[in-house]
C-alpha cells in the first residue's frame, strides 16, 4: 500500500471537516494510551471538543494534557482480485494532530465555541442557557503539530474499486 503525505492546508481542512467523530488519544496515569472517540469542531486550527463537566478523561488530562486526535475519511474498500486476501487495499486520507489540551473557562469564549461546534453538525442556531454553558466542560487542541496522509492508492481505483458500506 502506498502513502502519500498531504501538505495543502485546504485539503487537510476539507478531510477534517468530512468527518464527523475523531478520535482523541491521551496518556493513563501509568503512561499506556487511552483513545476514545469524540465529536468535534474544526475552528482556526484549533480542535474544539466537550464533555460534562467531571470524569476520568478531565483527570487524566489535569495531570497530562498532551493529546493527539485523529481524523479519517474517503474510506473505500479496493482490491486487485477479490478471491486473493493480500491485494485488499483500503482508500483513505487521514489527518493525526498532536498538541495541548486548555479547558476554556470564559462563559463568553465557551459560548461562541459550543456554537461553533454545533455549527459543525447542524445550520442551524441555537440560544443556548446559561447553566447549559455552566455545566459543558469546552477543550481547545492547541495543534503544534499535524500530518495527514492519503494511502491505499496502490493500483487505479477507478477499475478494481468496491465501495465498503
Amino acid at each position: 500500500m502506498r502513502t502519500f503525505f498531504i501538505t495543502d492546508k485546504e485539503e487537510i481542512d476539507q478531510i477534517i471537516q468530512e468527518c464527523d467523530v475523531c478520535f482523541v488519544g491521551i496518556n493513563e496515569e501509568d503512561g499506556s494510551p487511552h483513545v476514545f472517540p469524540m465529536n468535534f469542531a474544526w475552528h482556526n486550527g484549533d480542535v474544539i471538543l466537550h464533555s460534562g463537566p467531571h470524569g476520568k478523561h478531565l483527570d487524566l488530562i489535569a495531570k497530562d494534557n498532551r493529546a493527539c486526535v485523529t481524523f479519517c475519511s474517503d474510506r473505500k474498500l479496493m482490491y486487485q482480485h477479490p478471491d486473493v486476501a493480500c491485494s485488499y487495499s483500503m482508500d483513505s486520507k487521514s489527518v493525526l494532530c498532536k498538541g495541548r489540551i486548555e479547558f476554556v473557562e470564559a462563559f463568553e469564549e465557551k459560548e461562541k465555541l459550543v456554537k461553533i461546534f454545533m455549527k459543525h453538525y447542524t445550520p442551524r442556531e441555537f440560544k443556548i442557557s446559561v447553566p447549559a454553558i455552566n455545566n459543558v466542560k469546552v477543550w481547545r487542541l492547541r495543534v503544534e503539530e499535524i500530518t495527514a496522509k492519503k494511502f491505499g492508492q496502490n493500483f487505479r481505483s477507478q477499475d478494481f474499486e468496491k465501495t465498503s458500506n
